[in-house]
């Protein structure tokens, strides 16, 4: 369907949304679901805008006269999700701010102008949770506007989901109708169809490992989200949520705590973030898990848990395409609670430069040839793996080929984990395999007159962490804010320190950071990289 032919379907949709029974009231009080970042509610209260990456500075502006300078970022502010930020913050100014801004909103756009299934299903949930802020003090005639609203956009909702391009954004469409359905009074008849048809997108969405295919760690969670959500708004009025809605749960449940570092945040790959550690424990704890050991590899990463010592690394598969994330043999170390080793993070929250630089494997903890990251002609590479463990360590070996057509060469890693926790060592290999490689290797050699091929392992060191020279410069010490020290050395290589940037969600620009960079070099086909990290 063309974009104005969706748009003119959207607009049907409202028009017939009003030709039903208004709702009046709440079956019961809303909880909000969604947790929201006080830094965030902050920055808006201050007039600072930052979404998909644009930050427009409008102080004493509402935040629908800005210059928008683009349609992600209006849908974004159509979203609703700034409410969650404005009520973390929590001050009377910010309390104000979203009464304001929603009638404003009310004013301009309630009569469904910009109205589509996705947008509305995640705007009405914000609506919801953050109802009694809304509500504070309003006229009677203002709640009732309030909830004939709530009820058209259940209307559209009911009759517009299926209209979205994926089963993601039907599936957040249908998350905001189960919320509308099971809390507004008179809508409750909307309940089990929009939970059977739950059920069936959200198996869509996931493959038969429980992953999504971006491999990205915050939009599976952002998924088992909304069904919890839905799941816990039907068990409110009686209702349970289908087998396979529940059984999906589950899976995703099992997938996400694998993926979780030592402070409970999600591992930094394929352009997710860390998410909101207390909601993160907050969905999990509600899920009762059967008992079942947790499948290794299942979402294409392998972690290894010893003493509070964490590392996650990504050995699924790549997609070697435009605007997609190069991962692969990367890793992410936290000691304890805190980070250590990282990938840059989610370069998109800044802008398409930052996004550009965070999905080459140079923003990742892993291995570069040449001062290059992977890229060729095919659309995906699915690294080999393996995982080995014995009463002293835990090993795992991994490949991949993204330098083959380009430089003739294979990166293999091996990372070994004592079982204590204390000791990680690393031996990086670049090789020709076959003669064609080598063949691929000597005229990238003789087309840089070279006479041999440079490689780096880099290690993307977590901002908080102070990072210094021993006193003989052979060594790099990394402290970290508790006082956990951990000392960095090379077995075969030269080590440096260069600077780094590291990207999260509630920050206005990239923070500054360090890395330990490894260079070698294959001469005959072939260059070794040997470190070790130990804890003292």
């Amino acid at each position: 369907m063309s974009i104005s032919g969706y748009n003119i379907r959207n607009s049907i949709a409202v028009g017939r949304s009003k030709i039903s029974f208004s709702t009046k009231s709440f079956v019961y009080q809303p909880d909000p679901y969604t947790i929201g970042s006080s830094q965030r509610g902050a920055q808006l209260k201050n007039g600072l805008f930052l979404f998909v990456g644009h930050l427009i500075e409008s102080p004493d502006t509402s935040i629908w006269d800005i210059n928008i300078p683009n349609s992600k970022f209006e849908k974004e502010l159509h979203g609703f999700c700034w409410l969650d930020d404005l009520a973390a913050d929590g001050s009377k100014f910010a309390r104000d701010l979203v009464k304001e801004w929603f009638w404003e909103w009310v004013d301009k756009y309630g009569n469904g102008s910009t109205w589509t299934p996705q947008l509305t299903g995640r705007r009405v949930v914000r609506i919801i949770n953050h109802s009694q802020l809304i509500l504070s003090k309003a006229s009677a005639q203002q709640k009732k506007i309030f909830f004939k609203l709530l009820g058209q956009q259940t209307n559209f909702l009911f009759s517009r989901y299926k209209s979205e391009t994926s089963n993601l954004k039907r599936l957040e469409a249908l998350n905001g109708l189960i919320y509308c359905s099971g809390i507004l009074r008179g809508k409750k008849y909307f309940l089990n169809s929009a939970l059977r048809k739950m059920s069936r997108e959200a198996s869509r969405c996931i493959d038969a490992n429980g992953n999504v295919k971006t491999r990205n760690p915050e939009e599976l969670f952002n998924i088992l989200a909304m069904l919890s959500w839905s799941a816990s708004t039907a068990l409110k009025v009686n209702k349970v949520a289908l087998k396979k809605h529940q059984e999906v749960m589950e899976f995703l449940a099992i997938n996400i705590r694998s993926l979780r570092i030592g402070n409970g945040g999600l591992a930094h790959f394929h352009g997710g973030g860390r998410g909101e550690i207390g909601y993160i424990d907050q969905i999990l704890s509600g899920i009762v898990l059967p008992i079942s050991k947790i499948k290794m590899n299942s979402t294409g990463y392998y972690r290894i848990f010893k003493n509070r010592t964490v590392l996650i690394m990504d050995v699924g598969e790549q997609f070697m395409k435009s605007n997609s994330n190069f991962s692969a043999s990367s890793f992410e170390l936290s000691t304890g609670y805190e980070e250590l080793i990282v990938n840059s993070g989610p370069g998109a929250l800044f802008g398409d430069e930052w996004n550009n630089i965070s999905q080459t494997l140079h923003a990742h903890s892993g291995v570069c040839v040449a001062n290059v990251s992977p890229s060729n002609r095919r659309t995906k590479l699915i690294p080999k793996a393996e995982y080995t463990s014995d009463l002293n360590a835990e090993i795992i070996l991994s490949s991949h080929g993204g330098y083959t057509e380009t430089h003739g060469v294979i990166h293999n890693r091996k990372i070994r984990m004592s079982s204590d926790g204390c000791v990680i060592s690393g031996l990086d290999t670049i090789c020709s395999e076959s003669a064609h490689q080598r063949d691929i290797f000597d005229k990238w050699i003789k087309s840089k007159n070279e006479n041999s091929m440079p490689f780096s392992a880099q290690f993307h060191i977590a901002p908080d962490v102070e990072i210094k020279w021993n006193n003989d410069n052979t060594k790099i010490i990394l402290e970290t804010l508790k006082g956990i020290i951990w000392v960095f050395e090379v077995l075969n290589g030269e080590i440096s320190i260069q600077d780094s940037a590291f990207m999260q969600f509630g920050e206005l620009s990239p923070r500054a950071a360090k890395q330990v960079v490894v260079s070698g070099t294959a001469i005959d086909y072939q260059g070794n990289i040997e470190w070790k990290l130990t804890k003292h």
